[in-house]
Parts: C-alpha cells; sequence; structure tokens
C-alpha cells in the first residue's frame, strides 16, 4: 500500500465500512436486548395498545424508541417478532412538555442537534432528511424526516400532552409512542382516535412507556384491571435489568422515600390499601437453596390460553412449619405438551394440584376429552380430584386468608428472582368495591390449588418413584366418605 492511489482507496474502504456499521447499529442492538424487551417487541404483532409499567433506570424510554427507530427507518433485524409496517410511517412522539420529548425522545432516536446536525441517535443521521424546529424550546423539534427502507420518506413528529387533547387533533397516525403517563385521560382517546385508520386502514399501534408515578389512575386501571384483547400490559422492575448493579441500586434507594420504593424499582402502582398481599418483596423472598429430601413438595397449575396458564411448585418443611414458593412457569398459548416440556426437569414425578375447570370436556371429539387429561397425557402427575379444602369446597378468600397469615408470619417465602409470582404478588388487589381484581393472578391461583391440596404432597426424594396415595373425596352432607386410590406416575 506504497502509492497515494492505494492510500485513498483504503481510506474509503474504511470510511464505508464505517457508515455501514452505523446503519447496521440497530440491528446489532437487536442481538443485545433483555428477554422482556423481545416479549415487548413481540406483543406490538398481536396488540394494537401495550403498556410498559416500569423501575425507573431499566431502559423502559430505550425498549419504547428502539421500537420507534426500527419502524420509522424500516430496518427490520432479523428474528424480529415485532409488529411491521410495510412502507413508511407518521409517527408521534408524546411527552409531558416539549422539553421532555426532546430529552428523551428525540435526543435517543436522533441525537444531540448541534451545529445545525444530529449525531449519536438510534437512527443514523445519513436516514435523516430534513426537520422543523419546534416553537419556544431550544433544539426541540417539531418535525424530522427519516428516510424507510422502501424508498419513502417516514414523518415524526414530537407533542407536548400538557397542551391539552386539543395540540393533537387532526392526523391520521400509524404509531404512537407515549412517554411518561398523562394525566390529563382525555388523552389516550384522542391519540385513538388518530390512529384508528392508521396502517392503511388497518389500524395503528400505541406504545406506553412509564413509571407509575400517578398510583392507579384510569389509564393504569384500564390495562392492569379490565384489558380488552387489544391491550397488553407489562410491569418490569430492577430484577428484570441486569445492568443495575447492587452499587446503583443501594445509591437510588437511598434518595426514594419508602412509601415509593416498589414503584420506581418494581414499577409497581401505588395501590394502597387495595393490596392483598400489602407486604414488601424484600420481606417475602428468600435465597434459593437446595431442598432436602424430606420436605413435602406438590405442584400447582392453572389453566388457561389467551390468558396464560400457570405451574408453580411449593415445598414444605413440617418440622418447622415453612412453605416455600420454589418454581414457577407462566405463558400463553401453550399446550398440555409445551407446558411438559419447560416444566418437567422440576415437575416429573410430583402430584399436580387443579382447579375444578379441568373437569370440562371439550367438543368435538369422542363424548369429549377433559382438560384435565391432555395435562395427565402430557406427564402430568395430575391428582384425582380438583382442587378443595379437606372438608370440601373450594373457597377462594379462605385460601387468601391463610396464605396472606403465612406470609406475614414470615411462614411462607417465595424464592428471590421468581418475577413470575412476585410480580402478581405486588399487583394482586381489590377494586373500589372490594371485589378482587381477577387479571394477572394466573400464578396465584395455582399457588393457591397447591396449597388446599398440601394434605397429598409427597416426600421430595420420592419424587422419582411411584407412589400409591389414598385421596378421599370431601365429606358428603351426611358424613359419609368414600375413598379411592390412584397411582401418582413418573413418567
Amino acid at each position: 500500500m506504497n502509492s497515494k492511489a492505494q492510500r485513498v482507496e483504503y481510506l474509503k474502504l474504511l470510511e464505508e465500512a464505517a457508515k455501514r456499521k452505523k446503519l447496521n447499529a440497530l440491528r446489532d442492538r437487536f442481538d443485545i436486548l433483555y428477554g422482556w424487551q423481545l416479549e415487548f417487541i413481540n406483543a406490538t404483532a398481536e396488540y394494537h395498545e401495550c403498556c410498559l409499567c416500569a423501575a425507573n433506570q431499566i431502559g423502559k424510554t430505550f425498549t419504547g424508541t428502539y421500537i420507534d427507530a426500527v419502524h420509522l427507518t424500516g430496518n427490520y433485524p432479523e428474528g424480529w417478532g415485532g409488529h411491521k409496517f410495510d412502507r413508511q410511517i407518521t409517527m408521534w412522539g408524546l411527552g409531558y412538555s416539549m422539553e421532555k420529548t426532546r430529552d428523551l425522545l428525540q435526543t435517543a432516536l436522533f441525537g444531540k442537534y448541534v451545529n445545525g446536525e444530529f449525531e449519536g441517535g438510534l437512527v443514523p443521521k445519513e436516514k435523516i432528511l430534513g426537520w422543523e424546529s419546534a416553537v419556544g424550546t431550544p433544539n426541540a423539534m417539531r418535525t424530522v424526516v427519516v428516510q424507510h427502507s422502501s424508498g419513502g420518506k417516514s414523518v415524526c413528529q414530537f407533542w407536548s400532552y400538557s397542551q391539552g387533547q386539543h395540540a393533537i387533533m387532526g392526523d391520521v397516525v400509524d404509531w404512537v409512542h407515549v412517554d411518561e403517563e398523562p394525566v390529563d385521560q382525555k388523552i389516550r382517546p384522542q391519540v385513538l382516535t388518530r390512529t384508528i385508520n392508521g396502517d392503511k386502514g388497518r389500524g395503528g399501534r400505541v406504545i406506553y412507556t412509564f413509571t407509575p408515578e400517578n398510583g392507579r389512575t384510569d389509564l393504569v386501571v384500564q390495562f392492569m384491571d379490565n384489558p380488552s384483547s387489544s391491550q397488553f400490559f407489562m410491569m418490569k422492575g430492577w430484577d428484570d435489568a441486569p445492568h443495575m448493579t447492587q452499587e446503583k441500586r443501594e445509591r437510588l434507594l437511598e434518595a426514594y422515600p419508602a412509601h415509593q420504593r416498589d414503584m420506581r424499582t418494581k414499577g409497581v402502582p401505588m395501590l394502597g390499601h387495595g393490596r392483598i398481599y400489602d407486604l414488601s418483596e424484600d420481606f417475602i423472598v428468600c435465597d434459593p437453596f437446595p431442598i432436602p429430601d424430606y420436605f413435602y413438595v406438590i405442584d400447582g397449575m392453572d389453566f388457561g390460553w389467551d390468558h396464560p396458564q400457570a405451574h408453580v411448585q411449593l415445598v414444605e418443611d413440617r418440622d418447622n412449619e415453612m412453605f416455600y414458593l420454589t418454581r414457577a412457569y407462566k405463558e400463553r398459548k401453550q399446550s398440555a405438551n409445551d407446558a411438559w416440556g419447560a416444566v418437567k426437569s422440576w415437575a416429573e414425578g410430583v402430584p399436580t394440584a387443579w382447579p375444578h375447570d379441568g373437569l370440562q370436556h371439550e367438543k368435538g371429539r369422542d363424548g369429549g376429552v377433559q382438560q384435565k387429561d391432555h395435562y395427565e397425557d402430557a406427564g402430568f402427575n395430575m391428582l384425582f380430584e380438583h382442587a378443595q379444602w379437606p372438608t370440601g369446597g373450594n373457597a377462594v378468600e379462605a385460601g387468601i386468608f391463610e396464605l396472606n397469615d403465612l406470609m406475614m408470619k414470615g411462614k411462607l417465602k417465595i424464592f428471590r428472582g421468581l418475577r413470575t409470582v412476585l410480580d402478581e404478588v405486588l399487583q394482586y388487589h381489590r377494586d373500589e368495591k372490594g371485589k378482587i381484581v381477577k387479571t394477572n393472578d394466573d400464578a396465584l391461583d395455582a399457588v393457591r390449588y397447591a396449597y388446599m391440596m398440601r394434605r397429598y404432597a409427597i416426600q421430595y426424594g420420592q419424587r422419582a418413584q411411584a407412589q400409591e396415595v389414598y385421596i378421599p373425596p370431601p365429606i358428603t352432607p351426611l358424613g359419609s366418605r368414600h375413598g379411592s386410590r390412584t397411582n401418582l406416575r413418573t413418567r
């Protein structure tokens, strides 16, 4: 490489390589996203409204702006499971004020605006074709135009919802990112109106990313308690973000008032006295430990398809009257065989408690097949009868009372890191009329079924052996009893 021409050509190759690296940065970042971030992305394919209710500093705004950037450019990474637009889009970025949209959304997407150009954002500056400044806020943009991979031009507009719903009227929009929850409850209906005919009439998409500082607002209640078939809700905290080191956590915790800590570290809306298990996470968790063979073990499950099915494992130290929740699995739209494949390593040979709806028959088969039979065939050691108390009945309030009493006494601990269960514990609550809100409680229901049927638990060291267990039915009104036997099989 002695000639000047060769050196010039080499420099051109280096510049081209650097340019391509910038252009491919979006795709490269896809490979290092956390699992929950991928889950949120995937949810946008099925749901028109997706809400990420999250703790401070775990990457909630980045999650949203990453999705924004991919849609604006059309550079979908290989393996992308979220919604895809087949052409350029019109996008809105909404924040509390134009200063907030500039600092949180605009800067993340396009970078710092210095000396008349952008640098350092998720969207490569080579893709930025033009922009229009917002009035009254230095370096804040009203509109940014982005080159789309289809050849068209995507338009990103930033709006402040503190100006009220009238500030965001008029357009048909394909994609909206609402960062920070609007206090004005009229904003959401206006956003939905703007997106209803988006994506060429198929309906646009809306994502919300915020820490629930305002507590149980109408928006939070809508997603947590009464979600429609087009809505997805996710709550994530520090335990879901490995970059939140212990040193960072301790430093931030000192700055948070005690009553705000669950909200700021776990993304839990402040539910006040509506919470059923009104205990801090730190009080109910313990570090995982090897289970001694003389402990007793039983699994619990809750059926589901559109809402998740759940499987948990409860162990009991009868000598010390302690219970430990050690395993949990929860997933939507999974067959019995899929679920068995996921939990077989810890569920094999363990009796499984199940709810009464397992007795329902499927239509379209010879006489109908009971739901529980699919799980029996898959490999689960289903107990002979559905979950009920020793004296009969399956009263929910009795189970909640006993589990809450155990937790308050420190007699029921949940292994640290079981977010599937812990998130439900933190959200489980009653509405204004005192009625239990039946959403996001699948794992807790499974825990209750296991606890109700703990009399049929086996010793942990015996779970690989076939066990013959006497299972008496509930006492009849006349006090008579008829027993039967069943084999708990190992598959």
